[in-house]
C-alpha cells in the first residue's frame, strides 16, 4: 500500500463539516465515496475537522491506496469525482507514518466579516456582524497570543484530552471587495480545539464592540470565569494554510 497526502479546497456551504455523520452531506464522507468508487477502502485522516459552514483553501487529509497508483493518475481519476464543491489541488505520496493532523506544526485560519449589508451571492463565504474600530479587535486578539489553556474557549462535550495551545498570531486588516468593506482577523497556532477559532472571533467582536471588556475576556483565557460562550459565524472562516516541515512527499503533482 501506499500513503497519499491530498490538498484540498472546499464550500463549506454545500456540507454539513468535514466530519462523517450518517445520513448528512459532508466531505469525509464525499472522499470516502469517492474513492470506493475507484474501488479504494481507506481511513481517511485529516488535518483538521472544520464544522458546518466553514470553508477550507487549504485542507490536508490522508489515505492509503494500492502500489500501482501513481500520484498523477490518481489525481486524474480522483478529483473530478469530487467536484463542484471539493477542489483537489494537490496529491503527493508520502510515508506511511505521515499523518495530517499530528505532522503539521502550524495551522492558520482567516475570518472575513463586514458590518455592511451582504449582496446574497456572498452570504455563505463571509459574515455579516456588527464590529467596533480595528484598534479594538486588535486590542483582543493581542490577548490571546501565547500558550494558554483554552479550556473555556471549547466547544462542550468535546472533551479533548489536551486543551492547551500556543497562538502565534493573532492579527486584523482591512480588506476592500469592490465597494465592500471587509475586516480579516488571522490566526495561527499549533492547533486549535474544537469551534475555538468561532469562539474566540465572537469574543473579539464583542469587546470591539463594549459588550465585553478586556478584563473579562483576560479572565476567561485564565479559566476565572466563562463568560462568552457564542460562536461567530461560520460563513467566513476559511482554513487557509496547513504547515509542515520540508520535504515531505517522495513524489506528485
Amino acid at each position: 500500500m501506499r500513503r497519499f497526502k491530498l490538498t484540498l479546497a472546499y464550500d463549506g456551504s454545500a456540507f454539513m463539516g468535514f466530519a462523517k455523520q450518517e445520513g448528512h452531506n459532508t466531505i469525509e464522507g464525499a472522499l470516502e465515496s469517492a474513492l470506493k468508487r475507484l474501488n479504494i477502502s481507506s481511513l481517511i485522516t485529516a488535518a483538521g475537522r472544520t464544522d458546518k459552514g466553514v470553508h477550507a483553501i487549504c485542507q490536508v487529509v490522508a489515505f492509503d491506496a494500492p502500489a500501482f497508483w501513481s500520484a498523477p493518475k490518481l489525481l486524474a481519476h480522483l478529483a473530478p469525482k469530487l467536484a463542484p464543491y471539493i477542489v483537489c489541488k494537490s496529491l503527493e505520496l508520502v510515508d506511511l507514518d505521515f499523518h495530517p493532523r499530528f505532522c503539521a506544526y502550524k495551522r492558520r485560519y482567516r475570518y472575513l466579516f463586514t458590518q455592511s449589508p451582504l449582496s446574497p451571492f456572498f452570504t455563505r463565504y463571509m459574515a455579516a456582524h456588527p464590529h467596533g474600530a480595528l484598534e479594538k479587535i486588535q486590542e483582543a486578539l493581542n490577548c490571546f497570543v501565547g500558550t494558554h489553556d483554552f479550556k473555556y474557549f471549547c466547544k462542550t462535550g468535546s472533551n479533548p484530552a489536551h486543551t492547551r495551545r500556543t497562538i502565534f498570531k493573532a492579527f486584523c486588516y482591512p480588506f476592500k471587495v469592490g465597494r465592500l468593506d471587509l475586516v480579516v482577523v488571522v490566526l495561527e497556532a499549533n492547533g486549535f480545539l474544537r469551534s475555538q477559532v468561532r469562539l474566540m472571533l465572537k469574543a473579539v467582536l464583542k469587546c470591539s464592540l463594549g459588550q465585553l471588556s478586556l478584563a473579562d475576556l483576560r479572565a476567561q483565557i485564565a479559566l476565572k470565569t466563562r463568560v462568552c460562550t457564542d460562536l461567530a459565524p461560520s460563513s467566513g472562516l476559511y482554513l487557509s494554510r496547513v504547515f509542515y516541515p520540508q520535504p515531505l512527499s517522495k513524489n506528485g503533482i
